[in-house]
């Protein structure tokens, strides 16, 4: 294997980080990258990360209404999730629910799992991000006209391991 900046590319297949994007030298370059993207995700150990972090995304689903608006996941920081927590009364509230949250977060996770939950305060001086929101212009979800999602599912459809294009379709479209 010869190393190039973040990734450890496959010998043989010449492809190099640009910018945000991966290029490929050559014919086929759909193909060069599904053949070793499964491999830098599962070498890097980000198939376990990215599925950890996917609790920040479907917070509000996964734990309980409550515990969604008064509390929010900040870091992972080897196995424990720390939560950023409204006030003090929320902080006792929510270390009652500690472990149920626990079980319920565990039992989302595909490869990985939280160790321990830690909760802190809103530091004080600091906005604090569970303040309802003065009312404003409404925000509206723009959907990719079709031929961009054909496009996208088009380019996805090469990756060769299932589970990093099922992955893949899961987190872009919904």
């Amino acid at each position: 294997m010869a190393s190039f900046g973040l990734f450890d590319i496959v010998s043989g297949v010449d492809c190099f980080l640009v910018g945000e994007g991966i290029v490929c030298k050559g014919k086929n370059n759909k193909r060069k990258i599904a053949q070793f993207l499964p491999s830098i995700m599962r070498q890097k150990g980000w198939e376990k990360q990215l599925d950890m972090h996917s609790v920040f995304e479907r917070w509000g689903e996964l734990v309980s209404e409550d515990a969604a608006e008064h509390a929010r996941p900040v870091k992972i920081e080897r196995g424990v999730l720390w939560l950023e927590v409204e006030n003090s009364a929320w902080l006792s509230q929510l270390q009652y629910e500690k472990l149920e949250m626990l079980d319920s977060l565990n039992n989302s996770l595909v490869l990985g799992r939280f160790t321990d939950i830690k909760m802190i305060l809103i530091k004080k001086g600091e906005v604090n991000p569970f303040a309802r929101p003065a009312p404003g212009p409404d925000v509206y979800f723009e959907t990719p006209d079709r031929q961009k999602i054909d496009s996208f599912r088009s380019q996805i459809e090469v990756i060769e391991d299932e589970g990093c294009r099922e992955s893949g379709k899961s987190r872009c479209w919904r």
